[in-house]
């Protein structure tokens, strides 16, 4: 591990059940009022209503509801023309990754005249940005301690934004929020989760301190997500997962992901698949492929399945913690009647998806884009036959 790293700012941490009141707190003394980004799902959870009455005391609060499709550029400029009608303005982002990118980048637009394409593919970056607070609702994608953000341009294409400047100035992390999440979200998200932190401890970009936060991440997955998606109420499940998010957000900031999330990216350009469903059909079609040949890589997260899990028995194991999950219910709605292998490879070997593939803990080779395009399309499948999802 010589490879040469940098980590971003990890914001104040609020955790803990019915932390959320303790929100206003954390707001600037010099905040005139409050842009809360959510989407429809929070809203019609009714969370948006549980943080404005914490907002009491706080000043005005203005509400922007993205759609519950991810995010788009469209969106986004659409939020900071909000932003910036605003005096002011703390930006709060509520909900999943969908809302809380929204509201990282709204945040960097807020004091500039510049739509987000200008941003995109590291084109430029923020020079200043507005404050801004995550609150997340799902515990999946990390975004509220990441310096990336995920969107879609006009076309679908799921493309990158990064910057140091995004990283919000603190994160409530409360299970009261999430622990009544629809299985199949918990589920999605949770996988997503793991995903991030299985990469990001087994990449070419992993450092000792990349791992710690890693290797924790896959362990609270691996031991509390089934608990958490049983919609038994369990709040030390629930809390267990927002902190495997957030370690797994923390790990990919300074030590990327792999090549599951190039196939996942290509999967949500060319299908809409969301993101958590399409990077773990990509982790079961790549898994035995990439630990082939850089197993000691593997080694720890073998061991967080228990069982004598090993590197050549790791895609087993993922396997079959995706059967006890019926990960087979959440993902089948969600997959195309047809997918094109070829279609799958170019896309997967586009500039902006290439990085992933490159920081993969087994780099690919020219060929085995085509090969795990293949591998992809038939795991698809399989779980469309498994529940007889009509064509």
């Amino acid at each position: 591990m010589n490879v040469p790293y940098a980590t971003g700012s990890v914001p104040p941490l609020v955790c803990g059940a019915g932390e959320l009141a303790r929100l206003p707190g954390l707001l600037p003394d010099d905040a005139a009022s409050v842009l809360l980004v959510c989407d429809v799902g929070v809203g019609a959870a009714g969370l948006v209503d549980r943080v404005e009455n914490a907002l009491t005391d706080a000043p005005p609060v203005t509400r922007f509801v993205a759609p519950s499709s991810e995010p788009a550029v469209a969106t986004v400029d659409q939020a900071a023309e909000q932003a910036r009608r605003l005096d002011r303005p703390v930006i709060v982002g509520l909900g999943g990754g969908t809302a809380l990118d929204i509201a990282k980048l709204v945040a960097g637009l807020a004091r500039t005249d510049r739509g987000l394409g200008d941003f995109l593919l590291g084109a430029d970056t923020f020079a200043e940005r507005a404050p801004a607070v995550m609150v997340p609702t799902t515990a999946g994608t990390g975004s509220e301690v990441t310096r990336t953000c995920i969107v879609s341009d006009a076309e679908g294409a799921k493309l990158w934004v990064w910057s140091p400047v995004l990283a919000p100035d603190a994160v409530v992390l409360d299970p009261e929020l999430s622990v009544s999440m629809p299985r199949s979200l918990a589920v999605a998200t949770g996988l997503d989760a793991f995903v991030h932190a299985a990469e990001a401890a087994t990449g070419q970009a992993r450092n000792h301190v990349n791992e710690a936060f890693a290797l924790q991440a896959v362990h609270l997955a691996t031991h509390w997500l089934e608990t958490a998606a049983d919609g038994a109420g369990d709040l030390q499940a629930a809390g267990a997962m927002q902190e495997s998010a957030l370690l797994a957000g923390l790990a990919i900031d300074s030590g990327g992901t792999g090549i599951a999330h190039n196939i996942g990216h290509a999967l949500g350009s060319l299908y809409h698949i969301p993101h958590g469903i399409a990077v773990a059909l990509a982790l079961e079609a790549s898994l035995g492929w990439s630990a082939n040949e850089a197993g000691a890589r593997f080694e720890r997260v073998a061991g967080a399945f228990g069982g004598g899990a090993t590197p050549d028995s790791l895609a087993s194991a993922y396997t079959r913690w995706l059967e006890r999950l019926d990960f087979a219910a959440v993902a089948a709605p969600a997959l195309p009647s047809v997918l094109d292998a070829e279609a799958l490879a170019r896309a997967m070997a586009a500039d902006a998806n290439r990085p992933m593939a490159d920081n993969n803990a087994r780099p690919p080779a020219p060929g085995d884009l085509d090969m795990l395009a293949r591998a992809t399309v038939a795991v698809c499948e399989r779980y469309r036959r498994k529940r007889a999802v009509p064509a």
